[in-house]
């Protein structure tokens, strides 16, 4: 490192108020506090619920030690005669069900299965509104002139998490006890606070991750589970090689959709993605980024095209950008990486919690083996870096081999996973099935890690499974589910594309020549997004004045809307196009049609402060 390159250091700041006083007294263990409160979702549908704390020791193996709080949310049962009472178990770890539960999916989830009995929500110990919340904030920034490095990347990320450990340590916080055997025990003795028998436990990620220790650890109190994107005993670290299957699933289906035909090299996407870190590891690229209305140059290394090579890969609402990502790389066009490597410049503090976590499930020596050795890397890179670069920093507490071993049980316990599943790969699921003796997987074809919520939105018949699952039926569960299969859009010429892509770059000539061909002036181009942009649309947004009137010379809509609504001064106002919005305005543009969000042109420019462009709508 050069000497006038230094890392700027930012101290790290600490998101820790009232949280200073959080109980410490023996005679509040145990103890559960209760409010009637009411959440409102996202579309306005209300649910009332019990809110409160329940106090736990912060480290059981501890007579004396000090007792820390469990935020919990109870749904009570709108049935009067209530099945088991359900537990769900937020992903993260260290997501919050609590601060979460507005939004639909989750709403909407608890609601129904409070059909049946009742639903306790809670936020694990050290996340979300549990106390205390071991949230860390800061960064460190590494000058973009400085090219990123394993090294400079890993020192980073060990100062930041060594700062955040020391500064909860500091405060009498015991990382040791925030792992999830603790968290196993603390569903228990939340049970036991609740007066119930049996529960029935349902979670996802890293909520099944917990729940399968759960069972091991109180096999006599969970009657059945349902866990989804299975994160088993030891799939904390991930196995490159799994990830790379579900690439090569999501490839051999954009690969024989009509609209990529002819347009994806023949050796298909995995070697082209292959081709592309080969030549960039031998000669870097230089892209010129925009960047706080300065011209940067950023180098694309291997480093940053691994970085994305997984980027939106299976996304439903958006099947093109992995494949299109692939494709711009191969026809020169670096942007995202290129983006990427600017944002891997700053390094973000770590969770307490999650960390300590992780880090106490840790990998066994056969995995980390098998990851070590995986070929795949050489495409995705050290996809464990957050652990590999981070190792004995939060390792307080290793819960052991035999916590890593594979869940053994009779309690019926279904599985459902997505074949598309970027996050945690179906592979996952294989193996923690196959020592589940009642247990069953559904496979969701082209199902992400939300297969769950893709399935109780698309399949009609999936809730009825799950009522019967609920209520103990007997039941032949599917093996395989199918959702909606994803669209593509409709084939367009290579005229029609020119025409698209000339408005984008800003190519006259290119633009008019497609024109001539007859190529549609108002096409929808629906290839980077579902709402799509139509060449006026995509010219008033880069500010390319000189295409607008040719588009609009020949005819092109002026007030044509996308499938959001957008019209093209909506998009030029979007990006602060002052001359465009000018421009569109002689022409006769209506500036009173609003967007699908109700926003008119004048509402984006107040939004965004472009005070310039309010007084031109006003």
């Amino acid at each position: 490192m050069r000497p006038h390159l230094i890392v700027i250091r930012i101290s790290i700041a600490i998101l820790f108020t009232s949280q200073l006083s959080f109980p410490q007294e023996k005679l509040k263990r145990y103890l559960l506090t209760s409010e009637e409160r009411t959440i409102t979702s996202e579309n306005n549908k209300t649910l009332n619920v019990e809110s409160g704390l329940f106090y736990v020791p912060e480290n059981r193996e501890i007579d004396n030690g000090r007792t820390i709080a469990i935020a919990y949310y109870r749904i009570k049962s709108k049935s009067e005669n209530p099945a088991i009472p359900i537990f769900l178990l937020a992903g993260g770890p260290g997501g919050s069900y609590i601060n979460s539960l507005h939004k639909e999916e989750l709403f909407n989830e608890a609601n129904f299965y409070s059909n049946f009995g009742d639903v306790i929500i809670f936020d694990q110990r050290g996340a979300g509104n549990s106390i205390p919340s071991l949230d860390c904030k800061g960064s460190e920034l590494i000058p973009l002139t400085e090219t990123l490095s394993k090294k400079n990347i890993q020192k980073a990320l060990r100062r930041l998490a060594t700062d955040c450990k020391d500064f909860w340590k500091d405060k009498g916080v015991d990382i040791s006890a925030y792992n999830t055997d603790e968290s196993a025990a603390d569903i228990n003795d939340l049970r036991k606070a609740f007066n119930y028998e049996k529960i029935m436990i349902i979670g996802g990620s890293y909520g099944s991750h917990l729940g399968l220790h759960t069972i091991r650890k109180f096999p006599n109190t969970i009657v059945r589970a349902l866990f989804h994107g299975i994160e088993g005993p030891d799939h904390t670290w991930d196995v490159p090689s799994d990830n790379l299957n579900v690439l090569k699933r999501i490839s051999k289906r954009v690969e024989n959709s009509e609209y990529f035909m002819g347009k994806i090299p023949n050796n298909g996407l995995i070697n082209t993605l292959k081709q592309i870190i080969s030549e960039v590891e031998k000669k870097p690229k230089k892209v010129l980024l925009k960047k706080d209305n300065k011209t940067i140059e950023v180098i694309v290394d291997k480093m940053a095209v691994q970085a994305v090579a997984m980027y939106n890969a299976g996304k439903r609402n958006s099947p093109l950008d992995w494949p299109n990502l692939i494709l711009d790389m191969y026809n020169g066009d670096f942007t995202i990486p290129a983006q990427a490597a600017v944002s891997m410049h700053s390094i973000s503090a770590p969770n307490a919690m999650s960390n300590a976590m992780d880090f106490a499930s840790g990998v066994s020596i056969n995995r980390r083996f098998k990851i070590e050795n995986d070929i795949a890397s050489q495409i995705l890179g050290d996809i464990n870096y957050g652990y590999t670069m981070r190792e004995g920093i939060w390792n307080e507490k290793d819960l052991g081999s035999s916590f890593r071993e594979n869940v053994t049980t009779d309690i019926p316990i279904l599985l459902v996973h997505g074949t598309w599943d970027t996050s945690t790969a179906i592979e996952n699921a294989y193996d923690v099935l196959s020592t589940l003796k009642n247990g069953h997987l559904i496979e969701v074809m082209e199902g992400t890690h939300n297969a769950l919520y893709e399935l109780y939105e698309h399949n009609e018949s999936f809730p009825n499974m799950i009522v019967n699952f609920i209520n103990g039926n007997k039941y032949n569960f599917p093996d395989t589910l199918e959702l909606p299969k994803i669209e593509f859009p409709e084939k367009a010429t290579k005229e029609q594309e020119d025409l698209w892509d000339a408005c984008i770059v800003g190519d006259f000539e290119k633009a008019k020549k497609s024109i001539i061909k007859g190529a549609d002036v108002n096409a929808l181009d629906t290839r980077k997004s579902k709402s799509g942009r139509r060449p006026l649309n995509w010219a008033s947004y880069y500010g390319h004045s000189k295409i607008v009137k040719l588009l609009l010379d020949n005819r092109a809509a002026i007030d044509a809307q996308n499938k959001s609504g957008f019209t093209a001064i909506h998009h030029a106002v979007e990006n602060n196009q002052k001359d465009i919005v000018i421009q569109l305005i002689r022409a006769k543009a209506n500036i009173s049609i609003a967007n699908k969000n109700g926003k008119k042109p004048k509402d984006t420019a107040l939004m965004k402060k472009y005070s310039a462009i309010v007084s031109l709508l006003k």
